[in-house]
């Protein structure tokens, strides 16, 4: 009989109306309304002595120290080890401000403090509720997105470097007693709801989960994949439009459970490291103050209007005011940026994660390179955006401008791209090693 166990919690961490809202610079006020509750799952799995947990929440983005605050308080109330916790936010963006976002207000720390405690509970739940069962799993195909920088690229070879990932993962974890659980993964940025609605959502990311709660009765777990460069085929969309995509997706998760091949689970592993990823050199004292001075103007320009209108000019301003510092001082050349890469071993399986906004090709080149792999963006904190480095070439938002949204004042290189794919690639072989 196999010795591989699970067990299952969940909470409602659904903020107040009024808290303010991560995702998207210019937003007017705060949460006005509801349309859907916000959950926190967590998944335990154990064989033997060995224990892994699955953190999923419905959240913009934790960072790193709050990740790390949670593993401490998951250690301490379950003994399963830091480095064997990953914790994932769904990045929606019509949930609350989780993270140190410039721009998009301030975060209510006593509600993120809530999250953190009714995490490191839901741990200690989830292991108290293991039983006995087996693992299924099934890749079936789905596509409710689209590359959101095609429209870049200028020749057949260009158009090969993007791409979406046109399937998801599906989990099913099915106890003796026929209870189950899933874990489901699909790249898309839940962004179906744009910058301009004000209520409380999991985009379709939540929609999907809930189809898939109704249609099987037990806990089903969101982990996004590597979507930096994927948007939903709708957006700025309505509520209807959430609900649609996410049935979609949920559809295509029903059939992968319906079809899942069991997958032994002998045994389990779990594997943890830090990655310092160069940064590109800043630019010229003398730009850095150009910048500087124009933004300072554009902030002097905004602070006579609306207090909310003034918060995008004033963190621009505030951004540069830091590179300018560290252009003068020279001490942004050099500089890293810490980047934690982590897997966890379910028998043959592994899931991958990753700490930041991943572009696809990466989830579509080291699943095929490393095979029975599940890539997990937003896995452990958020650096920003992770691009190839072919995409720096393309230039747009993701490499050029949303860094300065990031509490980083400087973007990874593309030099960080070899680092990454080699790093991972050699974790996973060595976690499953063992």
């Amino acid at each position: 009989m196999s010795d591989f166990r699970f067990g299952c919690a969940a909470a409602d961490i659904t903020p107040p109306v009024g808290i303010h809202m991560g995702g998207y610079w210019g937003r007017r006020s705060g949460a006005i309304d509801i349309h859907d509750r916000l959950m926190a799952k967590v998944l335990v799995c154990g064989c033997g002595e060995e224990k892994i947990a699955i953190i999923a929440v419905d959240l913009v983005g934790l960072d790193a120290d709050t990740v790390r605050e949670i593993r401490t308080g998951a250690t301490r109330r379950s003994g399963i080890p830091g480095a064997a916790v990953m914790i994932c936010a769904s990045h929606t963006h019509a949930g609350p401000l989780t993270m140190p976002f410039r721009g998009m207000g301030e975060i209510d720390t006593n509600y993120l403090q809530e999250v953190k405690n009714e995490l490191v509970e839901l741990v200690g739940t989830a292991v108290a509720k293991m039983r006995t069962g087996q693992l299924r799993y099934a890749r079936p195909e789905v596509q409710i997105g689209l590359n959101r920088r095609q429209q870049r690229r200028t020749s057949a070879e260009e158009e090969q470097q993007g791409g979406v990932v046109p399937y998801a993962h599906v989990l099913r974890f099915e106890a003796d007693d026929g209870a189950g659980v899933t874990l489901f993964s699909h790249a898309c940025h839940p962004v179906v709801l744009g910058g301009d609605n004000h209520r409380i959502s999991g985009d379709f990311a939540g929609a999907a989960a809930r189809f898939v709660e109704g249609a099987t009765g037990d806990t089903a777990l969101f982990v996004n994949g590597a979507c930096g460069d994927i948007n939903p085929r709708i957006t700025s969309g309505s509520v209807a439009d959430v609900d649609a995509l996410g049935r979609e997706l949920g559809l295509a998760v029903l059939a992968g459970i319906a079809n899942a091949k069991t997958m032994a689970v002998a045994s389990l592993n779990y594997g943890q490291e830090r990655v310092d990823l160069p940064l590109i050199a800043p630019p010229t004292r003398l730009r850095a103050e150009v910048e500087k001075l124009v933004l300072h103007f554009k902030a002097e320009l905004a602070s006579r209007g609306d207090p909310w209108a003034r918060r995008v000019p004033f963190a621009r301003l505030e951004w540069a005011k830091a590179m300018l510092k560290r252009a003068k001082s020279d001490r942004g050349r050099g500089q890293e940026q810490a980047f934690e890469i982590q897997v966890l071993r379910l028998g043959e399986i592994a899931l991958l994660g990753l700490e930041g906004e991943i572009f696809a090709r990466y989830q579509l080149d080291l699943e095929a390179e490393c095979g029975a792999v599940v890539l997990c963006g937003f896995a452990n904190g958020c650096i920003g955006y992770v691009p190839t480095a072919d995409e720096y070439l393309q230039g747009g938002y993701e490499v050029d401008d949303a860094y300065k949204v990031y509490p980083s004042v400087q973007m990874i290189s593309p030099a960080s791209e070899q680092l990454i794919r080699d790093r991972a690639v050699g974790l996973v072989a060595r976690v499953r090693a063992h």
